[in-house]
């Protein structure tokens, strides 16, 4: 069996695994707004991001187990290098919830957090500290699985994993009310369930036992892939959620509403780049560096081609589709920050190749050192364009970071002056959409020809960059269509 249609199922299974829970979102994010209220939303998005930076206590073992299992092909190594990460990251997820049970109230007080909601996050924060540990093992467990690509039993246990983690805490508002004392502790009980499955899963299909356990000489090679994906895995949250941040202390944990709603739906653009990259890393970590590099660049080529037009069309359907999602209020307040966020988005999902490429080549160091560069003049463009322009100002500074970034990380993987020169028209149709969208607020005629001409540009640019480009969207929807059809009716 040839590589190629092998790369082409697994992307299928990670489009699937990716594209259900965004439906499932689409449906509660409202939901939420109704029976939870804009403050607890915002005050529980804000939860989640710091008992997310608390998981980054696996020192980057994840993405280290990944990489190296997709290396050693004698499965003894591998089940006792999974056996080692696992011991290593149960420890490491214990000290981390320690230390987010003893700085959380700290932490918190930090954001403008009513008094009544702060108590009820409070109550809460056992079960926070719990789900550290949960996350650091699961991450192992994911890991395995990718490196043996093994992306249909990934997406069956994560996909459902996913809808439950929306769904529990939902539920749970509407039967027993919105107090977050309920809904976080629902959402951690319905992860550790997942868990659970999650290692069935893996100890049938990696396959994993006891007969090989953690041995010592794994824990070297873990730590000097993992330590400079730890730093990456600190500063990149830190890069993509400053904003959110300096907002909640800012203006207060409301406004993140206006702001968090409109960004988690500008992310989902950046499905088919997670995809792709999920996809090709354990690909391109068995490979030599030169055909590693010319796959990740054919990729750069080929995502262009399809994230230009869904940029085109997502900026000019921000506005009308938050209006009918959230409301005239709500979508007034937050389109221009979503449209903001769109050309970052851009411009980062392209950026998740070279990334990609750097970590899967053993090169994680690279990231980290470019992320730290970075930090100090994002936070400082970052603080002043949210105090001159608000809510949109931020959206401005965290899509000029993530161009800044993109830019460093295809020189630093390599990829040469030709793919920066092949990626300069589609940029710049971008930009000219952006100022044509955010001219034409108001629904017209003219508003809906600019749309129409924008996105036939984009068309036209991908059907010339990528020949082929046609030909393999079909086949991929044929394929789509056909796998969909298997999991509908048990095949």
């Amino acid at each position: 069996m040839n590589s190629s249609p092998s790369l082409t199922r697994n992307a299928i299974f990670n489009l699937l695994g990716s594209v259900l829970p965004l439906v499932v979102s689409l449906v509660t994010v409202p939901l939420y707004l109704d029976h939870v209220g804009t403050a607890r939303y915002g005050v529980l998005a804000i939860v989640w991001m710091l008992q997310g930076y608390f998981g980054y206590f696996d020192l980057g073992l994840a993405a280290a187990t990944s990489n190296r299992v997709a290396q050693l092909a004698d499965h003894a190594e591998r089940e006792s290098l999974i056996w080692t990460a696992l011991a290593l990251n149960a420890g490491f997820g214990a000290l981390g919830g320690v230390a987010l049970f003893a700085v959380g109230d700290l932490l918190l007080a930090q954001f403008h957090i009513s008094p009544g909601i702060y108590t009820e996050v409070m109550a809460a924060l056992p079960w926070l500290a719990g789900a550290v540990p949960l996350a650091t093992i699961s991450g192992v467990l994911y890991g395995a699985l990718i490196g043996r690509e093994q992306f249909a039993a990934l997406n069956a246990v994560q996909v459902p994993a996913g809808m439950l983690f929306q769904i529990v805490p939902l539920a749970t508002a509407i039967v027993a009310g919105p107090k977050l004392q309920l809904l976080i502790p629902s959402a951690i009980l319905s992860s550790a369930a997942s868990v659970v499955l999650l290692a069935v899963v893996v100890c049938r299909v990696t396959p994993l036992r006891f007969a090989h356990g953690p041995q010592r000489r794994f824990v070297k090679p873990l730590f000097s892939y993992g330590a400079w994906v730890t730093v990456t895995n600190l500063l990149s949250p830190l890069l993509s959620t400053a904003d959110r941040l300096l907002i909640s202390g800012t203006i207060g944990a409301q406004a993140v509403a206006y702001y968090q709603v409109p960004f988690n739906l500008a992310m989902r653009a950046r499905i088919l780049p997670g995809v792709i990259t999920r996809t090709l890393f354990p690909r391109l970590s068995a490979l030599e560096s030169k055909s590693a590099k010319e796959l990740s660049i054919a990729a750069v080529r080929g995502l262009a081609a399809a994230t230009t037009p869904m940029i085109v069309i997502g900026i000019f359907l921000m506005r009308p589709f938050l209006t009918l999602w959230t409301g005239d209020e709500f979508a007034a307040k937050a389109s221009v920050v979503g449209e903001t966020i769109m050309l970052g988005v851009w411009i980062n999902s392209l950026a998740f190749l070279p990334a990609n490429h750097l970590q899967a080549m053993g090169r994680p160091d690279v990231i980290a050192r470019l992320h730290l560069v970075e930090l100090v003049p994002f936070v400082a463009l970052l603080w002043w364009a949210l105090h001159s322009f608000g809510l949109v100002g931020a959206a401005i500074a965290w899509s000029a970071r993530c161009a800044f970034d993109g830019i460093l990380l295809f020189g630093a993987a390599g990829f040469g002056k030709k793919v920066m020169l092949h990626l300069a028209a589609p940029a710049l149709l971008i930009l000219a959409t952006y100022g044509a969208a955010g001219l034409l607020t108001s629904p017209s005629w003219l508003r809906m020809a600019a749309w129409l001409f924008f996105t036939a540009l984009a068309l036209a640019w991908a059907g010339r960059a990528e020949p082929q480009a046609r030909v393999r969207l079909v086949r991929f929807i044929t394929l789509v269509f056909r796998q969909t059809r298997r999991w509908a009716t048990g095949q």
